[in-house]
């Protein structure tokens, strides 16, 4: 296949499915194709650039991963402890669960969302909730024994996000711009805030009627688990932070990259065979977003 089939390939899939986005490929840190596709705002005809920034929702995890562990290879985090050690408001959670539990999705723990009733009775959880919010899911049963079984949940990484910022004495936003976003060249990244007023946002769409429909993204229990917004640029950080070991020590990358044997999770990202090699990968997904991150280090 030709490059200008491709192109007819994926802008005809695009129109069919209503898709606005970006598509970059890289091989052996050479971008061999880079498509940006529809519109950042479609009301005023905006296009979607090289400077567009998107909500990357559960994309983020990766990225609170490094912030915990590198807090772990500073001595300040011991992640085979219960949370508790660290966030006092995790104490009426099995006394079993440990952080590496939650890194994992192994720790069975209730979650905002997959616990209906109490999605029902506390919706929304914006991150200046999310204190009050784990004392009241602590009330609902775990699911399973902690390392018996897996259930992927954003209770693991809100709590994550949480020790960062009881351990750094800064703000989840604050720890990731200075120690993740900045350290790698993350030039445009953020941590998400319906407060904050981020230039060349992405305006989040969803379908109604087959028809592009402007509507507001979510920040319901996003702390940690998927409050970035960032560009194309930003994820391929990540590609070069696993290629090249950075920011933290190779023990603690190995165990990053080591899935649970209960799934293909490893620490923030799933580790797989595809194909017969292997896969590194994270992908989000809720209002008006879909992202995906593929590393395939064999080639």
């Amino acid at each position: 296949m030709n490059l200008c089939e491709l192109n007819k390939k994926i802008e005809d899939y695009c129109n069919e499915n209503n898709i606005y986005g970006a598509l970059r490929v890289s091989i052996c840190d050479e971008i061999v194709y880079f498509k940006n596709i529809g519109y950042a705002d479609v009301r005023n005809k905006i296009p979607i650039s090289d400077k567009s920034l998107f909500s990357l929702y559960s994309l983020s995890k990766p990225f609170c991963a490094m912030a915990i562990l590198k807090l772990k290879d500073r001595g300040l985090v011991d992640i085979d402890a219960h949370p508790s050690k660290y966030l006092a408001e995790a104490k009426g959670f099995d006394e079993r669960v440990t952080i590496r539990h939650l890194l994992q999705h192994v720790s069975g723990l209730p979650d905002f969302y997959q616990t209906a009733d109490f999605a029902k009775k506390h919706a929304p959880g914006y991150a200046y909730k999310s204190r009050e919010h784990l004392l009241l899911l602590s009330a609902y049963p775990s699911h399973f024994a902690p390392a018996t079984g897996e259930m992927y949940a954003n209770v693991n990484f809100v709590m994550c996000a949480l020790i960062v910022e009881n351990v750094s004495k800064m703000s989840y936003a604050e720890y990731m711009k200075k120690e993740i976003f900045e350290p790698l060249g993350m030039k445009t990244a953020v941590v998400d805030d319906e407060k904050l007023v981020i230039s060349e946002r992405v305006k989040c769409y969803e379908l109604r009627d087959g028809e592009p429909f402007e509507v507001s993204p979510s920040y319901d229990w996003m702390l940690g688990a998927g409050d970035i917004v960032a560009g194309t640029e930003d994820v391929y950080c990540l590609n070069k932070a696993i290629k090249n070991k950075l920011l933290l020590s190779e023990e603690t990358w190995n165990e990053v990259l080591t899935p649970s044997p209960l799934n293909s999770m490893g620490m923030g990202c799933t580790v797989s065979l595809w194909h017969g090699k292997k896969r590194i990968t994270h992908n989000g997904g809720h209002i008006g977003f879909r992202t995906l991150h593929v590393q395939l280090p064999d080639d």
